[in-house]
Parts: C-alpha cells; structure tokens; sequence
C-alpha cells in the first residue's frame, strides 16, 4: 500500500512525499497543503492503532497553534474490505478525515501474472473512498525542507542496501569461481 500511495502522490499528483515521516506512514506535500495518510492493514491496526493515538488525533480535531506540524489533511488508507470500517471510524474520530481504499486481490492477481508494473505506475490500485476536509488553513512550507531532507535520507539508506546486496552477490559468485 505504501508504494502505491508514494506513486500516487509523486507521480499523479506531482508532491513532494515520504514514508516514515515524523511519526506518519506517508506525508505528502502539494505546495499547498500537507497530507498525512495512515496506512492500516486489519481492523484491529485501525481501531487499536488509533485508539493509542488519541492525544493526536484530539490535537488534530481541536487545533490551536502549539500544532506547528499538524497536516492540513489526514487520511486512512485501507484494504478495500475494510472501507466501511474505516469509514466509521474516521467518522468516529474526526469527520474531516479521508478514507482511501486499496485494493489488494487485483494488485496481487497482477503481481502474480507479471502484469503489475503498468497498473501499479498507472492506477496506483487506490480508490479515494471520501476525501478529506481541511484541519486548518495553515500550511507550513518548512516541513516541505523537513520531508524533503527526509526522502533524500531513505533514497540514501536503499541506495546504500543495494551498494551492499551487489557486493555480497560479486563477493559470492568470486567465491564459487
């Protein structure tokens, strides 16, 4: 899921976006907004998961200015089944908040059949179940340097695993040789 929302939001949208950001699944930065998407794969990750960040989720509904990097948008991605769990819930919590919808069989029928690479860079497999609502109309272009120093550090990190795999796989095959 978390591939096809970085693609989406990169590619479709045009945003400068990374995973792992300051304690969200994906940030994403449209030049006018921050977006913060939470990625959910079971109900019990939704609810539970949720349940333990309520201070944030109380900060996100009430506002104030001590929320200097509160996003102005937050959604939930989940799997297509868990749509209407997700729907209520974020109802529940704040009925700003967006649902995404991922849906998982036809991305690994796809997979399965080779056939994903198209899709994946074309459809993303996501479907905006309700879109979300403005938390505030702050937008903070400083966090648009944070998220970016952010995605140059984990291209960094992967280009240094594959540094490391392509050693280890030369250092193998001089082994055998």
């Amino acid at each position: 899921m978390k591939l096809a929302l970085l693609q989406y939001f990169r590619f479709k949208r045009q945003c400068v976006c990374v995973d792992e950001f300051r304690g969200a699944d994906i940030i994403a930065d449209t030049g006018k907004e921050i977006i913060e998407i939470e990625v959910k794969v079971t109900k019990s990750d939704l609810i539970n998961g949720e349940k333990a960040k309520a201070t944030k989720h109380l900060n996100y509904k009430m506002g104030g200015p001590f929320n200097r990097n509160r996003p102005n948008k937050f959604m939930f991605c989940v799997p297509e089944k868990l749509v209407d769990v997700a729907l209520g819930w974020a109802a529940e919590i704040n009925e700003c908040y967006g649902v995404i919808g991922f849906d998982a069989e036809e991305f690994e029928r796809l997979i399965q059949n080779n056939e994903a690479i198209w899709w994946l860079s074309n459809n993303y497999f996501l479907r905006i179940a309700k879109s979300p609502k403005r938390l505030h109309e702050n937008y903070k272009d400083d966090l648009r340097w944070s998220i970016a120093k952010r995605a140059s550090a984990k291209i960094a990190s992967i280009t240094e695993e594959l540094f490391k795999n392509k050693l280890q796989a030369l250092t193998h095959r001089a082994e055998r040789d």
